[in-house]
């Protein structure tokens, strides 16, 4: 295999959690294969005259809590000198978000995941497509039709569309005086975006599972658990990471959904599941294949660049 220039749009790297950053690991498994790792961040890259660029720099990187990178050099790059480009920043997924895809569909690189399919598939409203597989689920902004989709529960979940790690998600009892007040609030709050609302799923409290999915086949399930007394098993909001299995209903999700990962060229994809139903379809940078090896011993970093090397 050739070495590869790797580079990889995230956010700051002396961000990362060591520990549990899924692109560190995706990067330290490309630098064992002996290929070159560069990074960026999206502020980073720029038009110029015909060719999109990127102040990249190449890096050498470990799990060492307290060296986990080291710069080796800082230079503007031409976007089509890389043979891959990862996808790894954080939402929210907004026109900033949006604009920079539009920049890395003029490179002649391959990128993971493809934006025109980070762009096609909406985190949170991609499970429409799916409504069999979901909680009820209801998307808008009309706040009278929410208040009568909401009555039909004890409890609804609001979500906004484009954040991640359980922020911008509320739980509401509908029939609390205030409901409407409450949610025609949170509504306001998203601005002009609509809002999902979902029926609430008790079985939360036995933890959500994010499964994940590589070139349209289950790989691996990790369960995360709230705390606390919080609804959220997000570890951004303080839930923790414990072993899980796939099983039948993740394989059935996980078919189901498939087709929509190939139609956009989706590689990674990480399903987020509650009780055998399907919650959200992460493709902008699915995270915890750390926690994944460390319970199961599966290397999804190692299938991962394995995919990608027997590209053509």
């Amino acid at each position: 295999m050739k070495t590869l220039r790797i580079a990889v749009q995230m956010d700051p790297i002396e961000t990362m959690v060591v520990q549990r950053d899924t692109s560190l690991a995706l990067m330290i498994e490309a630098q064992n294969r002996g290929h070159e790792t560069w990074w960026f961040t999206p502020n980073d890259v720029f038009f110029d005259t015909g060719v999109v660029k990127a102040r990249a720099r190449r890096v050498s990187v470990s799990l060492n809590e307290s060296k986990h990178y080291e710069t080796h050099e800082t230079a503007i790059r031409a976007l089509d000198e890389f043979d891959v480009i990862l996808i790894r920043q954080d939402p929210p997924f907004d026109m900033g978000y949006v604009s920079n895809t539009y920049f890395l569909e003029l490179t002649k690189a391959r990128v993971l995941n493809p934006p025109r399919a980070v762009r096609n598939i909406s985190e949170k409203m991609s499970i429409m497509y799916f409504p069999e597989l979901t909680p009820k689920t209801w998307v808008g902004r009309d706040l009278d039709a929410l208040v009568d989709f909401a009555k039909r529960f004890d409890q609804v979940v609001l979500k906004v569309l484009y954040l991640m790690g359980g922020d911008g998600v509320i739980k509401l009892k509908s029939s609390d005086p205030d409901f409407r007040a409450r949610a025609g609030k949170f509504m306001d709050a998203a601005g002009r975006e609509p809002i999902l609302a979902q029926e609430f799923l008790p079985a939360v409290s036995g933890g959500d599972k994010r499964l994940f999915v590589l070139d349209g086949e289950p790989f691996g399930a990790v369960r995360r658990m709230p705390q606390g007394g919080d609804f959220r098993a997000n570890l951004h909001a303080g839930g923790i990471a414990e072993a899980a299995e796939v099983d039948d209903n993740d394989r059935r999700i996980a078919a189901a959904v498939a087709p929509l990962l190939k139609q956009e060229g989706i590689l990674f994809a990480g399903l987020d599941v509650i009780a055998g139903k399907l919650i959200e379809i992460n493709v902008t940078s699915p995270t915890l294949v750390q926690e994944l090896k460390r319970f199961t011993g599966l290397d999804l970093p190692k299938a991962f660049w394995d995919k990608v090397e027997g590209l053509d």
